[in-house]
């Protein structure tokens, strides 16, 4: 087998670390800079690529129409804006990819291509953007709509969006700047122009009034959808899937592949990494402890699991007898995290059912002593294509020790993880295998 890339996600955001571990707020606090940059070093120095920040921009109240249940959990806020954590976390770090997340719906695509630029100049390549659609009617009224626009066209604006920030990024010659201090010239007008973009969403004239960059940044996206797959396939250099049957996850990265091939780009360019949340276990006795602990399911359980796929989906779920099947469901928000749910047990299961299966199978949760989950990785690195994962969980410091002090050195014992970083920023390290 050979080398995997490897990341992490931070689904919780720049949020609430660690709420409902005894460790709770023990030696940080996760409002501050600290446990994340203290996170961030020991990812650069265990061998992964980047880390992504997710975020979101509203406080949930889909799931029986209260916030109720989000808030005592801290599920989805509180949670503060991540672009400013970004320079912390490049300080603490040389080699690690810092990955924060913007809309494609919310920010104009002047401001996020300045700030960008700005950051990957502290970045010294280091820097990507996750780019979100964004598909919560929540969300949308904070910016003075009603709803969200319907999905695909969502995409269409997303499209047009990406195109311009890098139209304003290269609206500066690489060679423009020229700080001739002898003949009083600090850029070459010539070679610096407007954008004039008129689309259909956006007209933006530019140029952009930053400098080049040394590279742009590495742009990941998690586009499940039909569309969306498009979207990340004609776009991004990362994609964020979500971990499932070899089958699957061969299937969902040929599809990208294909998309990357037909939009005239190298599919080899295009890494798709697949988010699991390891749970290292002492032995087979722990692990049995913890496969059960995790399949109980109690009303905590079931309203942990409801408002998750409420918020995510736009579906109050709340509203449904759990008992009895599920009626046909669509969405404006996200389609393919929807399907993900309803599609986990067999046609006509209760959601009850649908829960107790997803339980019993943990999610994304990959169970058992260091060495099973790495030979569970190999394997399905192995068959799904071989470009790597996302460890996917909260950065407060005993998540992160129990999830990779054991699972590093067995992961370098196989030879799995790098041991190295190029000098090329975190294209360049994608790029090494």
């Amino acid at each position: 087998m050979a080398l995997l890339h490897f990341g992490w996600f931070l689904g919780a955001g720049f949020g609430v670390q660690g709420w409902g571990d005894p460790s709770y707020g023990i030696g940080y606090d996760w409002k501050k800079p600290q446990v994340y940059q203290d996170a961030a070093r020991l990812f650069e120095h265990s061998g992964l690529d980047l880390l992504i920040i997710e975020d979101g921009v509203t406080v949930p109240d889909t799931y029986g129409g209260t916030s109720e249940v989000n808030l005592a959990n801290a599920r989805f806020a509180p949670k503060h804006d991540p672009l400013p954590l970004v320079p912390y976390l490049l300080s603490a770090t040389e080699n690690l990819g810092i990955v924060p997340t913007m809309s494609a719906s919310f920010y104009e695509p002047f401001t996020a291509a300045r700030l960008l630029a700005t950051l990957q100049h502290f970045a010294d390549g280091r820097l990507g953007w996750n780019v979100v659609t964004s598909g919560s009617d929540l969300a949308a009224q904070n910016y003075g709509l009603d709803k969200q626009i319907e999905h695909d066209l969502r995409y269409d604006r997303a499209d047009e969006w990406v195109s311009i920030i890098r139209k304003l990024w290269r609206s500066w010659a690489p060679e423009s700047v020229l700080e001739d201090a002898e003949r009083g010239v600090f850029a070459d007008f010539t070679k610096v122009a407007p954008i004039n973009h008129e689309g259909k969403f956006f007209r933006v004239r530019g140029p952009i009034n930053t400098v080049p960059m040394p590279q742009e940044p590495v742009m990941v996206q998690a586009g499940a959808s039909g569309r969306g797959r498009d979207f990340a396939g004609q776009n991004s250099d990362v994609i964020i899937a979500l971990s499932s049957t070899p089958e699957r996850n061969r299937q969902f990265r040929d599809s990208i592949r294909q998309v990357a091939l037909a939009a005239g780009r190298n599919p080899d360019h295009v890494k798709v990494l697949f988010a699991v949340t390891p749970i290292v276990t002492a032995n087979a006795e722990e692990t049995a402890s913890v496969k059960a602990r995790r399949s109980d399911l109690n009303q905590a359980a079931i309203d942990e699991a409801l408002q998750s796929i409420s918020y995510l989906s736009g579906v109050d779920f709340k509203a449904f007898d759990l008992d009895a099947p599920l009626p046909e469901l669509t969405t404006n928000s996200n389609q393919g995290t929807l399907d993900n749910f309803v599609k986990s047990a067999p046609p006509g299961s209760t959601l009850r059912e649908i829960l107790q299966v997803r339980a019993n199978r943990d999610g994304l949760a990959v169970i058992g002593t260091a060495d099973e989950i790495v030979d569970h990785l190999e394997t399905l690195g192995e068959a799904s294509g071989g470009d790597g994962f996302l460890f996917a969980g909260q950065v407060h410091p005993a998540n992160v020790h129990r999830t990779l002090d054991p699972l590093v050195p067995v992961l370098r014992r196989r030879g799995l993880i790098r041991r190295e970083f190029g000098d090329g920023g975190l294209r360049g390290n994608l790029l090494d295998f």
